[in-house]
């Protein structure tokens, strides 16, 4: 009987080391050999949103840096901090190129998690494609607010104004000067394409609004080269003020024929294409007197914004940018909802940001 008890023992006892030894030596889950995060962005290298891409492109590029250097993101699956690897990818300032770019994030990069563009008509394309394979695309800079919700994306969130509450701006401005010295007499101008139009509706509707008379709207070709005859037009319905959408390279040209025609309005200003560093450094002093829309500005003082502003000036060379503090904050949004979701799963990534306020990023508490 001792004999049987010391056996049935020993086995126990040898049962027990198997598994033992089995519980630590069984390959761990895939996902746990991770040794990064991989952010795709889908970026305008080329094309003719080139030098509005570029702000967002150096502002990841900080974000990612700044989240490296204090150990990366605690992904709670894993078990660790990791640390993150961008991927860019051309979208050429095309539908069609923003749409190929993300395809080939997810299909060719094997990305976890997409950052966007900034302009509506690359952003929906590539969100559209984001949509058909689940993958998680956090926007922002750019992309209106009320087209960006008409679309009815699954997997997309967007940090923007609404075109309509851009478009009132400057006449809220103008309602705060002497009667007098109020523009009158509305020009618009606004880029041939979908938010484009969108836009021009919203100005239309605040100049109602705020009393203000529009004397004509014009509808432009991306990448001309002359608007001698939209000069004109504007010089035959005397119109004193201009409001403009329009890309960069398009906004220099616009102005410098402006200059050589000797047309000089009350009010000049510009969306999207006034906001680059390039645009005051191309045109020179012919910049000066006009006006440009911005969503951040250091002076704001939001948490980190001081020494983002100071990172962004001593790489450009003393100069500010309107649009930087929202493409980090799109990052800190990104980074604080894995951590919130505890994994890189990117329906998961999604339900941890959409309805969820991120407190203290460079454009204060976000919802």
């Amino acid at each position: 009987m001792k004999k049987l008890l010391f056996t049935s023992l020993a086995i126990i006892l040898i049962l027990g080391i198997v598994l033992v030894g089995c519980a630590k030596s069984a390959p761990a889950p895939a996902a746990s050999g991770k040794t990064q995060i991989l952010f795709g962005a889908v970026n305008s290298l080329t094309g003719a949103n080139v030098q509005t891409g570029a702000d967002q492109k150096w502002t990841f590029e900080q974000a990612v840096a700044d989240i490296n250097a204090a150990g990366g993101i605690n992904v709670k699956d894993l078990g660790k901090k990791l640390p993150v690897k961008l991927i860019f990818e051309d979208d050429q300032s095309t539908p069609d190129g923003a749409a190929a770019a993300m395809e080939k994030l997810i299909k060719v990069d094997k990305v976890d998690l997409v950052l966007s563009s900034n302009n509506d008509k690359l952003n929906n394309a590539a969100a559209t494609v984001a949509d058909k394979y689940k993958m998680y695309y956090a926007g922002g800079g750019g992309w209106w607010g009320d087209d960006f919700e008409s679309q009815k994306f699954q997997y997309a969130s967007d940090m923007f104004f609404t075109a309509a509450g851009a478009a009132e701006v400057p006449f809220q401005v103008w309602d705060l000067q002497p009667a007098d010295q109020r523009p009158q007499r509305i020009a618009i101008m606004v880029m041939n394409i979908p938010d484009g139009a969108l836009f021009g509706e919203g100005v239309q509707a605040a100049a109602k609004k705020h009393g203000y008379t529009v004397v004509d709207l014009d509808a432009y070709t991306m990448g001309s080269k002359d608007f001698s005859s939209s000069i004109l037009k504007m010089k035959a319905a005397n119109a004193d003020a201009l409001l403009w959408l329009g890309t960069p390279p398009d906004s220099i040209t616009l102005i410098r024929q402006m200059k050589v025609q000797d047309f000089n309005l009350k009010y000049t200003h510009g969306w999207m294409g006034f906001w680059p560093t390039e645009y005051a450094q191309a045109l020179g002093s012919d910049a000066n007197y006009t006006v440009h829309d911005g969503f951040w500005a250091a002076s704001l003082g939001y948490p980190g914004s001081d020494k983002l502003d100071k990172a962004y000036r001593d790489s450009h060379k003393g100069q500010d940018s309107v649009s930087i503090g929202m493409y980090y904050a799109i990052v800190q949004v990104l980074a604080q909802a894995i951590e919130n979701a505890g994994t890189l799963d990117s329906t998961k990534v999604r339900d941890a940001t959409w309805g969820h306020t991120f407190k203290g990023t460079t454009m204060g508490d976000v919802t």
